[in-house]
């Protein structure tokens, strides 16, 4: 118990994705022709800057915006089990032999500009490596469907990365900053987020790339609410209760860096169930205790322009 309250308490600092602006940084990797040539493209993304964070964040921009998520792939991983290639030998053979493998992953990605989560996770580490800034490949667990609420089965097929950043570790997502094939502002995407925003997503396999003071359970993972990548843009923070599943009849609140003409609603299966935040101070509370509602719902930021996008999504149940 006092494990999960020091977690809780974290959850309450507000979120944030990155105080640095990138807008020239960003301007800049877009600006730069891709080349399959690793040391070259690398190179000429990094060579501008100085700090590490920069030449990070100019090589994940330039990959975010240029590897097209590849739906084939994966489709032709899922129908063979996600089998991977059986390497034989030594451990020592077997080390090269992988490695000769990840090579040919980075290798056809950059030739390609296509990749699954696994081909982008690799190629920024490479290229990271290559620009002498150290970085790791994660494999665990993505949250990436509101179904998965609760769900502490989920299987573990995403992969991400972690960078060092003066001599602290950063966690990133280039694969979820793509939109994959969803053309939207995502913000900053998942970069340089803070674990206790990052493990909303996204569980390692290996616990300690959570990077947080106390290991959280899959359990509790799989019982958070599920965000979308709008959360992160619109920095939404201080959810209360901290939980994916709400309560019928009950209220629930939220902070956020949210625009001045918009509202937010319920939605449930893209229809509107015609409840509406009330802007309490600097939060927004949603009353549920007007309507009897059950299961998946997503919480909506509704422009005047009529464009909605989900914030976040929790599971309203009827157990107390």
């Amino acid at each position: 118990m006092k494990n999960i309250l020091i977690i809780i308490l974290l959850f309450l600092v507000k979120i944030t994705s990155q105080a640095q602006d990138f807008t020239e940084v960003d301007k800049y990797a877009m600006s730069v022709r891709f080349s399959s040539d690793l040391a070259k493209l690398t190179d000429k993304l990094t060579s501008p800057y100085k700090d590490d964070l920069s030449k990070i964040r100019s090589i994940f921009v330039s990959l975010a915006t240029n590897i097209e998520y590849d739906h084939k792939k994966l489709a032709k991983m899922k129908s063979t089990g996600y089998r991977s290639k059986r390497l034989y030998g030594s451990k020592e053979e077997i080390k090269e032999q992988r490695l000769a493998e990840i090579q040919g992953f980075v290798e056809e990605t950059l030739h390609d500009k296509k990749g699954v989560c696994q081909d982008y996770a690799f190629l920024f580490q490479a290229m990271c490596t290559h620009a002498g800034i150290e970085c790791e490949f994660v494999t665990g667990v993505g949250k990436n469907n509101p179904a998965q609420v609760g769900n502490v089965n989920m299987s573990s097929k995403h992969a991400w990365n972690a960078v060092k950043i003066n001599d602290k570790w950063a966690l990133m997502d280039v694969t979820w900053s793509t939109g994959m094939g969803h053309k939207e502002d995502f913000g900053k995407g998942f970069f340089n987020l803070p674990p206790t925003t990052m493990i909303m997503s996204h569980y390692p396999t290996d616990t300690t790339w959570q990077l947080l003071d106390t290991v959280v359970s899959k359990q509790f993972f799989a019982d958070l609410p599920y965000l979308t990548p709008t959360f992160i843009k619109y920095e939404i923070s201080d959810l209360q209760p901290l939980s994916g599943k709400i309560p019928t009849k009950s209220t629930f609140s939220f902070m956020g860096n949210l625009p001045s003409d918009c509202q937010i609603g319920i939605y449930k299966n893209r229809v509107s169930q015609n409840i509406f935040a009330k802007k309490v101070g600097d939060r927004y509370e949603i009353d549920l205790s007007g309507k009897s509602i059950l299961g998946i719902i997503d919480i909506c930021i509704m422009h005047s322009s009529g464009l909605i996008q989900p914030l976040y999504s929790v599971k309203v149940t009827d157990v107390k």
